[in-house]
């Protein structure tokens, strides 16, 4: 399917009634009239977002004294229909979360960067509420060149990624110190929401498992990942909780290639930015870096480019906090290298799980199939994925994440 089938037909709400009211609000003009009639269609391609109902539209209308103004817009509105959408983001406060983001976060972000000369830019928020519906109204900035990529493929076009979410962080770090409140806003349920997304985690070892036990070269790593699933839950609620070695930010949290939009020159990428706040948590950034290492880049760059991605990531961390006058201790290179091998668990349960998600093609698969486990994952018919769990599982082995 080559879009979502609950974005096939909109509300009878999200009519031309209601996008004047937008607009009204948003030129602070009571006398807007629309151009024409407004035509709704798909947000995205199938597979591209999950956790909620997805819209772009384009928008013609004049202000007052006839100026005429033209805008492209996105809508991210919660699923009230019962099903996967809906069950998943019920029990949490998610549009609220983002709706705090854009409203608060990102633009006091975007002022601690200005002040020292940085940019963190976003996609503006037009309007958002949460009554009578919960929906946020973006402007829709792929008229603008920002485009959704796939796998990163070189380090140079992972660069800007890199530095954007140093500056997520350090922004973040000195937020919380000008107002010690923020970082309860942000508590982390995402290992909560993993764990209770068990038929896709099992799915996925078993299958991980198969795929031990058929390679010869691999079979003696049977027991250990059998181990580590048993312990699952214990060692995702480990991981994502908030450090006590090492300094906590507000991390993205779903942090993966699908949730960036690029500027490219050359055939290249020169620009990124991020969408998607959902999941902002407050807890240890390696929950990022593990997504940075893994979820964005393409394999041969994390191999060839491992410590580089953490040297960069960290000297922009450091120098944006020195820079921001931030008064506390920065922290240094080596204990986030600690602190990296403390939750290693994560990258493992990145490769065994998000690897599906890292490979699959989910226009091409039912979501609701994929997410209760029962789709294959199609990396581990990959030679590629074979020789790298050839090597990964050993360090793994070797640092004591997995044990004999």
């Amino acid at each position: 399917m080559q879009f979502n089938y609950d974005e096939l037909s909109s509300p009878e709400w999200l009519n031309d009634d209601y996008f004047l009211h937008v607009l009204c609000e948003l030129e602070c003009d009571s006398n807007v009239r629309l151009i024409g009639a407004c035509v709704l269609r798909p947000g995205t391609k199938a597979g591209d977002h999950f956790a909620s109902v997805m819209y772009r539209t384009t928008l013609q209308y004049y202000c007052t004294a006839n100026v005429k103004k033209t805008i492209n817009l996105i809508m991210k509105i919660k699923p009230d229909t019962d099903g996967f959408k809906k069950d998943l983001l019920d029990g949490d406060d998610f549009f609220g979360k983002e709706i705090r983001m854009y409203t608060e976060v990102l633009p006091q972000m975007a002022a601690l960067m200005r002040s020292i000369g940085e940019e963190y830019q976003y996609p503006k928020l037009v309007f958002a509420s949460h009554e009578p519906h919960t929906i946020i109204i973006l402007e829709d900035v792929s008229s603008q060149g920002w485009t959704m990529e796939g796998l990163i493929k070189s380090f140079s076009e992972l660069e800007p990624t890199i530095d954007a979410i140093a500056k997520f962080h350090a922004a973040s770090v000195v937020l919380q110190e000008k107002d010690p409140t923020f970082a309860s806003q942000y508590q982390c349920t995402i290992a909560k929401i993993l764990c209770s997304m068990r038929g896709m985690t099992d799915g996925c070892f078993r299958s991980f498992i198969s795929f031990l036990s058929e390679t010869v070269e691999l079979q003696e790593f049977v027991a250990p990942v059998e181990h580590f699933h048993a312990k699952i839950d214990d060692i995702l609620q480990a991981a994502y909780a908030p450090s006590e070695t090492f300094a906590n930010v507000l991390i993205h949290g779903d942090f993966h290639f699908k949730n960036l939009l690029h500027l490219q020159s050359g055939g290249k990428i020169v620009d990124t930015i991020f969408v998607d706040y959902q999941m902002c948590s407050w807890c240890s950034p390696v929950v990022d870096l593990y997504y940075l290492t893994y979820m964005i880049p393409e394999q041969s760059v994390k191999n060839a480019h491992r410590d580089e991605i953490i040297y960069r990531y960290y000297e922009k961390f450091a120098s944006l906090l020195r820079r921001l006058n931030y008064r506390g201790r920065v922290p240094s290179l080596s204990e986030l290298q600690v602190e990296l091998l403390r939750k290693t668990e994560l990258e493992l349960y990145h490769y065994i799980v998000f690897s599906a998600f890292r490979h699959t093609d989910l226009s091409k698969v039912d979501s609701e199939a994929f997410f209760l486990g029962r789709t294959d994952n199609p990396a581990l018919k990959m030679e590629e994925f074979k020789e790298t769990m050839k090597t990964e599982l050993r360090r793994f082995l070797y640092h004591g994440i997995i044990e004999n």
